[in-house]
């Protein structure tokens, strides 16, 4: 299988120059591939343009899919890029956007629960076409979320991978500057690979805007950037700890201030102020009490000391 998918990538690497070569390629010097794969912003020209299955691609917006000649699907990435094996570096952008864009989306569709967006990279008459498919599901007033993305080769899945807080609420678009499945800030955790399948994938995709469902006007509406929509479990862990100790300091101020207050209570009871009255009693009283006490406490020293003798 290994070997099926080297063959299918270096033929699509040799027959586009919108593709990147692999590690091998680039140490012989062939640089004229790595300029076209690693050129600048895409610069689109204001035209449309028509994919395979007749959807419009305005250069300025992004791969729209509809449902009942309504938009259910938005989505837009400055650069898509797929690894195999980690040699291999497939840029995918020009097939998707821009006037030479050769994307198929006939796969593609809508229900008021889910949505599928399937880009076929090849040739539709490829058996072994590359193809991305997303799944986002519907969350009602919650907004749209993204469930999982596929690559697909030759018809079956060849790498599956989760989706971490991609997505945004109703009326929203998410927006990220980098999505991808490598560490560390991996918002697409892959998927325990299918069944006989133990090759290596990795998929990213710089600058994507994405919106499903409720979309207005056929555009983006306004985007949640995924800087404030989500948090990395590093942050987390630092707000839960700031918070334990913000929790400690507070307790610990507590029962500083609890002891000095014990502390001042203490010494106004053992003042000679707390009791004025009892200070204020005569000497002679007091010692008028001791004398009477003190035969008695002799009179039993006494007796206990004839007792022992006897």
């Amino acid at each position: 299988m290994h070997e099926d998918v080297h063959v299918y990538l270096n033929s699509q690497i040799s027959s586009s120059k919108e593709m990147v070569i692999s590690s091998d390629e680039q140490r012989n010097g062939n640089m004229e591939a790595v300029q076209a794969a690693t050129a600048g912003p895409i610069t689109q020209t204001p035209q449309s343009n028509q994919s395979a299955g007749g959807r419009a691609f305005s250069p300025d917006g992004p791969i729209r899919v509809s449902r009942h000649g309504i938009p259910c699907i938005l989505f837009w990435a400055k650069r898509i890029t797929v690894t195999f094996e980690n040699q291999t570096w497939l840029d995918l952008t020009e097939r998707a956007f821009g006037q030479k864009a050769t994307v198929d989306t006939d796969h593609s569709h809508c229900s008021e629960e889910s949505a599928t967006l399937y880009l076929n990279f090849g040739d539709t008459r490829n058996s072994k076409a590359l193809a991305m498919r997303l799944v986002l599901g519907h969350d009602g007033d919650l907004g749209f979320r993204l469930l999982r993305l596929e690559l697909l080769l030759n018809g079956s899945t060849e790498a599956a991978f989760g989706a971490r807080a991609v997505g945004a609420p109703a009326g929203r678009s998410f927006r990220c500057g980098r999505v991808s499945s490598q560490r560390p800030d991996a918002l697409l955790p892959p998927l325990p690979p299918p069944a006989g399948s133990w090759a290596h994938w990795d998929v990213t995709l710089r600058g994507l805007q994405l919106q499903g469902f409720a979309i207005q006007g056929g555009q983006f509406a306004k985007a949640r950037d995924c800087a404030t929509s989500t948090s990395s479990p590093a942050v987390l862990l630092g707000l839960a700890m700031a918070l334990v100790l913000l929790l400690v300091l507070a307790y610990a101020l507590h029962m500083l201030i609890y002891l000095r207050h014990l502390d001042q209570h203490y010494e106004s009871v053992a003042s000679p102020l707390h009791f004025p009255q009892l200070w204020a009693c005569s000497g002679t009283e007091g010692k008028e009490l001791l004398r009477s006490q003190a035969p008695e406490c002799y009179e039993l020293q006494g007796q206990q000391n004839y007792r022992i003798y006897v």
